[in-house]
């Protein structure tokens, strides 16, 4: 396992969080006290996405899965030390680390924003005493535009329109529906639908989120008509179909490089709303994501 591992300075892995993972377990039972071992617990830890996560759960369930054993010969749960933290010259943490803080997994957060965080800033950490002390730092970017452009990836790339619902006769007497372009103003009582096309590359386990106008609530049935994939070319195949408060949410077992999914909604409330984009990503690869653009909806009373 030693020869295999990619080292250099104070870190070392095996190529990817679960690899590395099983390595740092390995390790632990056969060679505690391998050099590798603390080298790899760094990696691994530095390797969080937010601070306290990694890229997928799957990733996530294989890192907490090695350093389990590794905590358990490293002693890291028994600290001794005081730390210190200035942030522009201004102290804004000081507390002694015991393994009272260790086994109560405790942390500690400084956060600071807008104004707060200038454009140039400098950090600073003292610590003084045994044990280990682990850092991470995030920054994270909100915009007020009001119009957000579509974006993604080679792999991933999402559109989203709306459309009018009409309920027809057929030629026998049943019922069935009909989709027009939303053209024309939209009034309370009215039922529109929400069409959303996915291409990019095939993969498997996408997650679809997309909020609704907040004037609408879904429907899952219309005259008797039930919306689903189920019904004859009203939507792809999905694994699973969630109709919350402030938004749907679809999941893919499997993507075969396009798809079109659709729900219907009923307008209800007249106002004038902005809509969120719809956003799709890899379930186990969240890196990999793509947004609608955002839209709006005007909605008048009967």
């Amino acid at each position: 396992i030693e020869r295999t591992a990619k080292a250099g300075g104070v870190e070392a892995n095996w190529g990817g969080v679960e690899a590395t993972a099983l390595s740092v377990k390995a390790l632990a039972r056969i060679s505690p006290r391998s050099e590798l071992l603390p080298k790899a617990a760094r990696w691994l830890v530095k390797s969080r996405r937010h601070g306290h996560y990694w890229l997928s759960t799957k990733e996530t369930a294989f890192a907490i899965y090695g350093l389990v054993d590794y905590l358990k010969v490293s002693q890291e749960l028994s600290p001794d030390y005081a730390v210190e933290v200035y942030l522009n010259g201004a102290q804004v943490l000081a507390q002694q680390m015991t393994p009272a803080e260790a086994t109560g997994a405790k942390t500690f957060v400084i956060q600071r924003r807008g104004g707060e965080v200038g454009g140039a800033n400098e950090l600073r950490i003292v610590k003084r005493g045994r044990g280990m002390l682990y850092l991470s730092m995030t920054l994270t970017h909100y915009t007020n535009e009001e119009q957000t452009a579509a974006q993604g990836v080679p792999q991933l790339k999402l559109t989203r329109e709306y459309m009018r619902l009409r309920v027809a006769e057929g030629d026998e007497g049943s019922l069935g529906w009909k989709i027009e372009p939303l053209a024309g103003e939209v009034h309370s009582g009215d039922i529109i639908v929400s069409r959303l096309r996915v291409e990019g590359e095939k993969a498997e386990y996408l997650l679809i989120e997309d909020p609704i106008p907040a004037g609408c609530e879904q429907v899952e049935q219309v005259s008797g008509i039930n919306l689903n994939y189920a019904e004859k070319d009203w939507s792809d195949y999905y694994s699973g179909r969630e109709f919350r408060d402030n938004r749907s949410v679809l999941f893919l077992n499997f993507f075969d490089g396009s798809a079109l999914f659709q729900y219907a909604m009923r307008v209800q409330v007249p106002g004038q709303f902005r809509v969120a984009p719809a956003r799709v990503e890899l379930m186990y690869q969240p890196d990999v994501h793509a947004n609608s653009a955002s839209g709006a909806l005007t909605i008048l009373d009967k």
